[in-house]
């Protein structure tokens, strides 16, 4: 096998290592974070400078804001479970697909406890550096969660009743 051949596949395993480190950070950040309701040691996982983009619920920047609103999330959904559906990685980025589910037990969004149990896809999109979280993209099925508890029927919705 000639040198170029080698360091070409050497370099493709190493970029393979990096993917797969990359989606176990993520992992562990979710497992941790969420499922196991250690808002505390989120931010174990991100960068000081860490933004989170939440679409319609704005931008949080900064490791203390960011690991403040996992807590509010987890403290509102206390046996929250974040169940992966799928992980893909390409260069700094990885994606994941996932079900959220809970039950709404304290205050979240502006919205009392219904104590109902809520269940909504999730997509979420990572940037890794230096082997932390340094952003993150979050697509929740807010209509879902907001419909689940009661807060609010789509028309659409509304008609089957």
């Amino acid at each position: 096998m000639s040198t170029n051949t080698t360091q070409a596949m050497e370099g493709e395993m190493t970029s393979q290592n990096n993917l797969e480190e990359n989606k176990r950070i993520v992992r562990a950040f979710i497992e941790t974070a969420f499922n196991q309701h250690r808002a505390d040691k989120a931010a174990d996982y991100m960068t000081p400078d860490i933004k989170w983009h939440g679409g319609t619920l704005g931008t949080v920047e900064g490791r203390d804001n960011f690991a403040g609103l996992i807590g509010a999330i987890v403290g509102a959904l206390p046996d929250l479970r974040n169940i992966e559906q799928d992980i893909i990685a390409e260069r700094d980025i990885v994606s994941v697909r996932a079900v959220v589910e809970g039950t709404h037990k304290g205050d979240l969004l502006g919205i009392p406890a219904s104590n109902k149990p809520v269940k909504w896809d999730a997509v979420d999109v990572y940037r890794i550096a230096d082997g932390k979280i340094a952003e993150e993209w979050a697509a929740d099925d807010l209509l879902a969660f907001v419909y689940g508890v009661g807060a609010y029927t789509p028309p659409w919705l509304a008609q089957q009743k």
